[in-house]
């Protein structure tokens, strides 16, 4: 590449430049493309503008800037008529642009918008299902959101009710989970995190979440979640309240309710969870209009707690 002091700004070096920031900041592939308008290429053997160059410069910058990724070379704009000077650090500026993509500064991002939540007051054992679709306008469109900082959020609690160990178990588990970050290559949370994300989803269901509540009585109970995508723009996430605790069974022998005439008779345990149980989903994504701004997905739950 001829793109040093003295040599004269080809076409190809330009439009080598221009593709490596479109990759990043247009349509891009897989994990890169946050779907802005790219940066026009030129003709071969033509004379690259203070306009064109200009743009380079803008679209770079709009990317550290989204990012919040440090760059040398931004600041270096070209008034008509005058020269473009070799920019030493602007294939490393480029690098880190690429490097960060998957990167945005908090300050460029919405976060908790809701996205649909259900919630259960009824007595249940078994499992519980709260299952819900996540809808982009296009495939496409899913790789923007995850791709410029979007990620899927769930919390989960269980709260008043009958005081037992088992509700006390699940608004231990629950509580234990904390904030479930579902983003473009992980699941985040404070215990049953993977590293599932939304690049290793499938039309087939992927576990993303998995935590339960450890060791003692209710040591079966868990939460799972699973994700699959139908490569349209649509994720269908599944969480599974799993009671998986059997209940203690036996017959009355012997003293107090052991007696006539309930002696011999058989009994079951109280197994049932009750109380309030919600699950909430929110999301985060990129939205400074000045940088990278995406369409808000759309929610819907299709099984209710």
């Amino acid at each position: 590449m001829a793109y040093q002091q003295g040599d004269t700004i080809t076409a190809s070096d330009y439009n080598s430049f221009i593709g490596d920031i479109n990759t990043v900041i247009g349509t891009g592939s897989g994990d890169s493309g946050y779907g802005l308008t790219e940066i026009s290429t030129v003709a071969a053997g033509a004379t690259i503008t203070a306009a064109q160059w200009n743009s380079l410069l803008s679209g770079l910058q709009t990317a550290a800037n989204h990012q919040g990724s440090t760059i040398t070379n931004a600041s270096n704009t070209v008034s008509t008529g005058g020269n473009i000077l070799p920019l030493s650090n602007l294939g490393t500026d480029i690098t880190t642009i690429n490097t960060n993509r998957l990167t945005a500064a908090g300050g460029n991002l919405s976060t908790g918008v809701a996205g649909v939540t259900s919630t259960r007051t009824t007595a249940w054992t078994g499992t519980v299902t709260h299952a819900f679709t996540v809808a982009f306008a296009s495939a496409n469109a899913a790789r923007y959101f995850f791709n410029s900082g979007g990620r899927i959020t769930m919390a989960f609690s269980r709260s008043g009710g009958s005081t037992n160990d088992q509700n006390t178990s699940w608004t231990n588990l629950l509580s234990g989970i904390g904030s479930v970050s579902f983003g473009p290559s992980d699941t985040t949370a404070t215990a049953g995190g993977t590293s599932i994300g939304f690049y290793d989803l499938t039309g087939s269901a992927q576990t993303f979440l998995t935590s339960d509540v450890g060791s003692g009585v209710y040591s079966l109970n868990d939460l799972t979640g699973t994700a699959s995508y139908d490569s349209a723009g649509t994720i269908t996430f599944t969480l599974n309240f799993n009671d998986d605790h059997a209940a203690q069974t036996g017959t009355y022998t012997g003293g107090g309710l052991g007696t006539a005439p309930n002696e011999g008779g058989a009994w079951t345990g109280a197994d049932s969870v009750d109380g309030t149980l919600t699950s909430t989903i929110t999301f985060t994504k990129a939205d400074n209009a000045s940088y990278v701004q995406v369409a808000n997905p759309t929610f819907t739950t299709t099984t209710g707690l």
